[in-house]
């Protein structure tokens, strides 16, 4: 199983990856606007998405960085702790050497523990913050 980039053709596999991992339902249009302005990083099984990431790049201005935001990291549970989650960050570190970032960030609930020790055996730090949220 290779990581390959989502392309129009895998987007209904994808939204049914999404709704699996996350349970949320997402509309095609969404996805196409998504795929347009990042990179969502897959692995299929059979053209079946089983593991995937956002990778949205920002820039940080004061601080004059480019990172990358790394959002919906999922990967099925019956191929959980096989590796590809593994894989898709091998992917994402090619990436950040092809163009000169500086940093990756992601969030993760305090709930996903799995997800916990497996950032902190690929040496990510926690950042020292509080997330505010006000929902309209």
């Amino acid at each position: 199983m290779n990581v390959e980039v989502l392309k129009k053709k895998d987007i209904k596999s994808y939204m049914e990856h999404i709704k699996r991992i996350f349970d949320y339902d997402v509309s095609e249009d969404i996805i196409e606007k998504l795929i347009r302005k990042n990179k969502v990083l897959i692995i299929k099984k059979d053209d079946v998405i089983v593991a995937s990431v956002i990778v949205e790049e920002r820039f940080e201005y004061i601080k004059n960085k480019k990172y990358y935001k790394l959002e919906y990291l999922g990967v099925s549970k019956q191929y959980r702790r096989e590796g590809l989650a593994t894989k898709l960050f091998e992917k994402i570190e090619e990436m950040i050497k092809e163009n000169n970032i500086d940093y990756i960030e992601l969030t993760s609930g305090n709930q996903r523990r799995g997800a916990y020790y497996f950032y902190k055996s690929k040496h990510f730090k926690i950042k020292d913050t509080t997330v505010f949220v006000k929902f309209y």
